[in-house]
């Protein structure tokens, strides 16, 4: 059992910050005006010095281990599909996928994940056009890169920032559909940053959590 936990979110009308987490098999949605998002997600993505497990804001906990928000092992265990932000213009669909494993991986990690990539491709439909330059999709094939660098990942959480907002409206109904089935091999937590509650996503969600809107 993975879990990621947080107590560094000021909720509307506390006296100190909100306390939560998200674990395997849970789909959770943080409710947050949009620069409150970005200022959350830089937790997750800069290292941060070396501080006592007391001190930690946002963390991992598994059941051997536990590693601080920005460390190499944390983000190996936490996938973040940022919205609108999916694939590097310049390289080609295969290199987007293989992105995080180029550069920040141990080589047996890269192996696995070429070994994986194939089946991935095929999941997303994107098996004749691994050699197309991601500067020539849509917004929707450059989400699809997000979910598939997840697929190969094989994280224990993902972190979610309103990854369907600019998607056209038909295409839509099959990112959702390969969304959840994504969710449902991989059983990885979900936390699903969101600016409205109102948002039809077309996933169940546990108890929305929601931060500051100052």
């Amino acid at each position: 059992m993975s879990r990621m936990c947080w107590r560094n979110i000021p909720a509307n009308g506390a006296d100190r910050p909100q306390s939560g987490s998200v674990e395997n098999g849970r789909h959770m949605r943080l409710i947050m005006p949009e620069k409150q998002q970005l200022m959350w997600l830089q937790q997750l993505l800069l290292e941060h010095a070396p501080a006592s497990r007391t001190a930690w804001r946002i963390w991992l906990e598994t059941d051997t281990a536990s590693a601080q928000a920005g460390t190499p092992a944390f983000l190996e265990r936490v996938s973040i599909m940022l919205r609108q932000r999916g694939a590097m213009a310049n390289l080609s669909l295969r290199e987007n996928l293989l992105l995080p494993f180029l550069y920040h991986a141990e080589a047996e990690a890269l192996l696995q994940a070429e070994t994986d990539l194939p089946a991935v491709a095929e999941f997303l439909g994107l098996t004749d056009e691994l050699d197309r330059q991601a500067g020539e999709c849509s917004p929707y094939t450059h989400r699809l890169i997000s979910l598939g660098r997840a697929l190969l990942q094989k994280p224990a959480i993902i972190v979610a920032q309103d990854i369907h907002v600019g998607i056209p409206f038909e295409d839509l109904p099959a990112f959702r559909t390969r969304f959840a089935e994504a969710l449902k091999q991989l059983r990885s937590g979900l936390l699903y940053l969101a600016s409205s509650e109102q948002e039809d996503w077309g996933l169940h969600f546990d108890q929305p959590i929601r931060g500051s809107a100052s």
